[in-house]
């Protein structure tokens, strides 16, 4: 999972030259505190894909990525509006809302095997005897190889 106080950073940066925007700072590390209490109250499938992005009165407004996470999250509001409230914010309604379009961050794509490492994967495979293992070793180059 991303770093929650990452999203924190960039906002400060983007307030520093912009003075009257820099009232938005504290209702937004108010935000980012409340989102490490409920990365912290719910499941972590949930947190990578959920995000509380408002308080209004006592509800917090939740936006999640798909309806799946939505479901479960609308499963557990009453101990997430106990969660929050114990983290010092007047919480007694949780609103879930699906957001597909809202920035969720992009996973990292993932670094491929080095050529060298491609190689001893195939001369093993060439060495292997029929079997399991040999095509094991043979769906994972054919993976790897891939572009």
């Amino acid at each position: 999972m991303a770093h929650p106080s990452l999203p924190l950073q960039r906002l400060r940066s983007l307030l520093a030259g912009e003075r009257p925007l820099a009232v938005l700072l504290p209702q937004a590390r108010r935000i980012n505190a409340l989102n490490r209490v409920f990365a912290r109250a719910v499941p972590p499938g949930v947190a990578r894909v959920c995000r509380l992005v408002a308080l209004q009165g006592d509800t917090a407004v939740v936006f999640c990525a798909h309806g799946a996470a939505a479901a479960r999250l609308r499963s557990q509001t009453r101990s997430l509006a106990a969660a929050l409230s114990a983290a010092g914010e007047p919480v007694r309604v949780v609103m879930v809302k699906v957001r597909a379009d809202w920035a969720a961050p992009e996973r990292a794509e993932k670094a491929g095997m080095a050529p060298a490492a491609l190689a001893a994967w195939a001369e093993l495979q060439a060495a292997l005897p029929e079997g399991a293992l040999k095509n094991a070793v043979a769906r994972l180059l054919r993976h790897q190889r891939r572009d």
